[in-house]
Formats: structure tokens, C-alpha cells, sequence
């Protein structure tokens, strides 16, 4: 008996420590960038390095349309504690228009890459007539003209009515967590993009974009050796029983 309970015990030890290994052991992040901390934005808007027009490049991001907003927390009329990650973040909606970013991003080998970013609204302030609406963003990853990846987030006031308020300046941002796992094909040059789709008010009240990241999810190598181990200490279980 003692030693079914210890084969037992170590057989839930070995799988707890592989789903572990599996679920953290992520490649490095193949975004630049990826928290918005650079250039320093002064958060004045309509000139760089606040507002960033089509075509321009701003810290290994090129705009794809119209305008956005790099914003810094807690300089200009940005709250203190705005971004998920660092001081920076980028309001998809500039001053004015329904903007788009894109980075140009090589991939070293074929594989599943974790897709993950922070994604908020700004509201403004409290007696805004657009506080509620909806913020809405296109998502792509692609190679040339195809589409590996291509989805539409939401981000819903109703969700975060609690934490999210305005308080006489932007203020209160409150997040969602996305990720995705994305099967891509083969190495090569990718363009990863977010684009609002927030038309209502575009003067500088879109979705929000923080601590983008892409990462390699390895093969689960630690699997397939937990499973000879397994398979081993099945078979000494077995003839130890015969025995």
C-alpha cells in the first residue's frame, strides 16, 4: 500500500510540475516596444510626441490611419496609474481621428505564439454622453495579404463600472486581459495590427493598448518525457506486484 501511495503521489508531483513548466516556459516576446515606453510622450496632443499621424513611426510602430494618442500616466491631463504596464499606453482614437497601429515583427520558426495584450477605453470624464458606449478594436496578425489571425475586441463600460469613473480627468482605466494562441505556419516577416473601430466620437476617445506581447508556446517536450517516466513507473509498479 505504501508504495502505491508513493508512486501515486509522485506520479500527481511529476504532472503538476510538467503543466506548470508547459503553461509558463514562453518564448521571449518578438514585440519592440510592447509597453508604448518609448518615445516619452509629454501628452499634449496634436504634435508629437503626444499625437502620432499616419505614416509616422513612433518607437517601432507605424501608424496605419488617421491619428492616436501616446499618452504618459500622470503628465498632461492623464491620471496617475493609467497603464497596465510601465507609464505608456496608445488611445487608438488620436486628436482627432480613428487611428491604427502596426508593428513589422520576424517570426524565427513555425510554431503556436501566444498572443496577448491589455486592452481599456477611454471614457473621458463623468458627464461625457459617450462614457458608455462600447470600444471596439480589429486584432490581425498577417503575412503579406493573408490573414493568420483576424478578430474584432470589445470592451464593455458594464463590465468595469465599479473601478472605471471619471473623476474631472481622464481617469480610472480599467483593463481586460486578452489572449489568444495563434498556429503560424512558417518563419518569415508578419505585421501585427490593432485598428479602432470606434467611430462615434473620434476625437481621442477610443479603445486603449497596453503591454502587447507575442510568444513562442515550446512543444511540450516536458510531456512527452513525463510520459516515459510514467510509463516507467507503471512497469515497476507491475512487476513489483508479480514479485
Amino acid at each position: 500500500m505504501r508504495m502505491g501511495k508513493l508512486l501515486r503521489a509522485t506520479v500527481i508531483t511529476m504532472v503538476s510540475s510538467s503543466a506548470i513548466s508547459v503553461a509558463t516556459a514562453l518564448g521571449p516576446n518578438l514585440v519592440q516596444n510592447g509597453s508604448f515606453e518609448e518615445p516619452q510622450s509629454d501628452s499634449q496632443w496634436y504634435q508629437n510626441p503626444g499625437t502620432w499621424y499616419f505614416g509616422e513611426t513612433f518607437g517601432h510602430w507605424t501608424v496605419t490611419q488617421a491619428q492616436i494618442d501616446l499618452k504618459r500616466a500622470g503628465m498632461g491631463d492623464i491620471a496617475l496609474g493609467t497603464a497596465y504596464a510601465g507609464h505608456q499606453y496608445v488611445d487608438l482614437n488620436g486628436s482627432p481621428g480613428v487611428g491604427g497601429i502596426a508593428q513589422t515583427l520576424t517570426i524565427p520558426t513555425a510554431g503556436v505564439y501566444r498572443l496577448s495584450f491589455a486592452m481599456s477605453a477611454n471614457t473621458g470624464l463623468n458627464n461625457n454622453i459617450w462614457l458608455n458606449d462600447p470600444r471596439q478594436m480589429r486584432v490581425r496578425l498577417s503575412q503579406g495579404s493573408t490573414d493568420i489571425y483576424n478578430s474584432v475586441f470589445t470592451w464593455l463600460f458594464a463590465n468595469h463600472s465599479t473601478t472605471h469613473k471619471g473623476l474631472g480627468i481622464v481617469n480610472g482605466v480599467s483593463y481586460d486581459w486578452h489572449q489568444v494562441d495563434i498556429l503560424v505556419p512558417s518563419a518569415g516577416s508578419y505585421t501585427l495590427s490593432f485598428t479602432s473601430l470606434y467611430v462615434t466620437n473620434p476625437a481621442g476617445w477610443g479603445p486603449l493598448v497596453d503591454d502587447v506581447r507575442l510568444q513562442l508556446v515550446p512543444e511540450p517536450a516536458s510531456m512527452l518525457a513525463l510520459g516515459a517516466g510514467l510509463a516507467g513507473l507503471l512497469g515497476l509498479r507491475r512487476r513489483r506486484a508479480r514479485g
